[in-house]
């Protein structure tokens, strides 16, 4: 008796099992808000971030900030220490005021030019007299045609001296107007590079990163630090190409971020990029939060569902229990049906079947 009851309970215990398993394996379509939605991954930045890069090359001097500051707009943050280009903007400053003193000092060239052409312009005017005065005692054979001729000779000789240092004048005054700009500017280009040296704030904000230690070698492509609005963050989102076609401006996204399980937060679609990133195969979507969470900080992630569709009192039913081809497995066989949109773990039914359709668990 003992081992008919432990059978007779077995096969009981089977036949439970059994009977609920089927029961399980059993379900209905049911009615509910259904949400179509794009999957992204996210990433926190604070609003306006952007990297600091130096426009020379040298030391870190001066760091005049630490990671988490408060900045202001053109507060100085870093000072770069370069010998070669301070000699180089002194060289440029000592070229303009030679130059200068060439073109418009007291002793300038154009001076010396000037008191040249003033003593061959005394010069010419006596030496043209003397060739008049000589033609005349010619005329009246005072003189031989040799004394005339050499007279008018050396007039002719002095004229084209005056004209070639009115011209020697005109070009030095160019030249000398030329190089004075030249230099002017490359002090002035020089004074501007001595800016560079000092680096300043673009606008208000906070210091989220810093990359180089003071007295550390400061390159032009390394970046210093990283800037961005204080307590202002955006979503970044990377939205693979097949979904982009989908997505709009002011779409709703439910952020859920690592660092706050289980609490999603709404945001709103503000900026699409329009060109896809090489690397990712993807492009960037911006989203800022509705109600963000009270702290956050740089670099945090998660997870983001873009909502494309929104259809209320769909009929719906598991995505397991669609077989290829948009069949079900009904208590009277397979029965063809018309999808609509689906989310991760549901599907939208539009004709085929009813509320009251048993649906059988595909093996």
């Amino acid at each position: 008796m003992r081992i008919i009851l432990i059978k007779s309970l077995t096969v009981s215990f089977v036949f439970v099992l059994f009977s609920c398993a089927n029961k399980q394996s059993e379900t209905h379509p049911v009615r509910k808000d259904l949400i179509e939605s794009v999957y992204a991954s996210v990433t926190i930045l604070p609003k306006d971030v952007y990297k600091v890069n130096a426009s020379i090359s040298g030391y870190l001097d001066q760091l005049n900030v630490a990671e988490g500051d408060a900045i202001k707009k053109g507060q100085l943050l870093f000072v770069i220490s370069n010998e070669v280009m301070k000699l180089n903007e002194r060289n440029a400053e000592l070229n303009y005021e030679w130059v200068k003193d060439n073109f418009k000092g007291e002793a300038n060239v154009l001076e010396d030019l000037k008191l040249s052409m003033y003593s061959a312009k005394v010069k010419q005017k006596n030496d043209s007299l003397n060739a008049e005065r000589m033609k005349v005692l010619f005329s009246q054979n005072a003189c031989s045609k040799f004394e005339m001729e050499n007279a008018v000779t050396v007039s002719e000789f002095s004229t084209n001296t005056l004209l070639s240092l009115k011209n020697q004048l005109k070009r030095k005054q160019k030249e000398l107007t030329n190089q004075l700009g030249q230099a002017q500017n490359n002090a002035s280009a020089s004074a501007l590079r001595s800016g560079d040296y000092l680096i300043k704030s673009n606008q208000d904000g906070k210091v989220y990163q810093i990359n180089k230690e003071q007295g550390e070698l400061v390159s032009m492509q390394e970046p210093l630090a990283i800037i961005g609005k204080k307590d202002q963050f955006i979503v970044s989102m990377m939205v693979d190409e097949v979904d982009v076609g989908q997505i709009d401006l002011g779409q709703t996204v439910w952020v859920t971020l690592e660092a706050f399980p289980g609490k999603p937060f709404e945001a709103k679609i503000t900026k699409i990029s329009p060109k896809m990133d090489e690397k990712s195969q993807g492009f960037k979507i911006e989203a800022v939060f509705i109600h963000p969470p009270k702290r956050l900080y740089m670099g945090l992630s998660g997870e983001g569902n873009i909502v494309v569709r929104k259809i209320k009192n769909a009929l719906v039913i598991p995505k397991a229990y669609l077989l290829p081809g948009n069949y079900v497995q009904t208590s009277n066989g397979k029965i063809k049906v018309k999808t609509g949109i689906s989310n991760w773990d549901n599907i939208q039914i539009l004709k085929g079947i009813d509320a009251k359709t048993s649906l059988m668990l595909p093996e």
